[in-house]
Parts: C-alpha cells; structure tokens; sequence
C-alpha cells in the first residue's frame, strides 16, 4: 500500500491518461496533416504517402500476427487494407478514363485518410504499454475532434496555398510547382 489518499492515485493515473491520449493525438496529426495537405494543393495523394501506409500497416500486421497469434484482435485484420487497395489497384487498368480508376483513387483517399489514425492507434496500442486504458469517450471525441479538425484545415490550407506559399516556395522543398501558385521570393529562408 501507499501512503498517498486514493484521490491523488486516480488523479495521477488520469493525468497519465490524458498524457497518452495526447500523444496518440500529436503522432496522428503529425502523420495524416501531410496528405490532407497535397490532396487540397494537387487534388491526389502522393504515392509515397500510400505506399508509406502499406510498409507500417503491413509491418504491423506482421508484428501483430506474429506475436499474438489468435490472440489478435480483429481490427487487426484492418491493417491488411493498404493491401487490398494496391492489389485492386494492380487488377484495374492503368487507363485514366476507366471509371475504376476514380473509385480506385477515392478508396485510395480514404484508406489513406482514414488508414494513417487507424494504424497509428494499432501501432500505439502495440508500443505503448497501457495506452488502451484511454477509455473515457468524451477524451477520445476531442481527441477525434482534434484530428479531423487539423485534416480539415490542412486540406483547407492545400486549397488556399497560393495566399500562403510561392511557386519557389514547392520547388525548394522538391515538390512540383501546382498550376495555380503564385510567383514570388517564398517564405524560405536562404
């Protein structure tokens, strides 16, 4: 036993708590603020963020199979989605003007958009010890508030990149200069 009151226990353990929740948040957004991001500037998503998806979803599976075995939660199961998408992507032809292609490309969004905070908490759930004692549902709606709400404004500040970013501003960071971008100096330091 110890000598603290049972008050100052319950709330350490929910300062504890609140601590992984936020950072099951700040990971999220840190991931999935960037393809929001070039799906409001370009209208895609890179490929680099689908297929960085596939490497940690699968990955995670792997781990996760491997190591719980039939102890394995079915949303475990869900990280094998990258991997249904790209093999549905490998059966539909390459052909732009196939109506798949625009069900493939919005599966592909949304596998992405959703896929990243998913994994993210799996992985977390995985690393983490006791980071699946975040139970309180109002914690995890603002949590949930609080991703969706940073997708939202990344993809809104994508739309409106020319009133933030200049053409030289996406050339220096090594991404194509969009159609719409304005011409300028940047907000690069030299």
């Amino acid at each position: 036993m110890t000598d603290q009151p049972i008050p100052a226990r319950e709330a350490r353990q929910t300062d504890v708590g609140l601590r992984r929740l936020a950072t099951i948040t700040v990971a999220t957004t840190l991931i999935v603020w960037w393809p929001a991001f070039t799906l409001g500037v370009y209208r895609v998503i890179f490929f680099e963020q689908i297929l960085a998806l596939w490497a940690a979803a699968t990955a995670a599976f792997i781990v996760a199979v491997l190591l719980l075995g039939r102890r394995a939660q079915p949303a475990v199961y869900s990280l094998l989605l990258p991997t249904a998408w790209i093999l549905l992507t490998l059966l539909t032809p390459a052909d732009t003007t196939n109506p798949g292609h625009d069900v493939l490309f919005w599966l592909g969004v949304v596998v992405t958009l959703a896929g990243f905070p998913a994994m993210v908490a799996l992985v977390l759930i995985m690393v983490v010890p006791g980071v699946e004692s975040v139970r309180r549902p109002r914690d995890n709606i603002v949590a949930i508030g609080a991703i969706t709400l940073v997708v939202v404004l990344s993809f809104t500040l994508g739309t409106q990149h020319p009133h933030l970013l200049t053409c030289e501003d996406f050339k220096i960071s090594g991404n194509d200069q969009p159609a719409n971008c304005t011409q300028g100096i940047g907000v690069s330091v030299p």
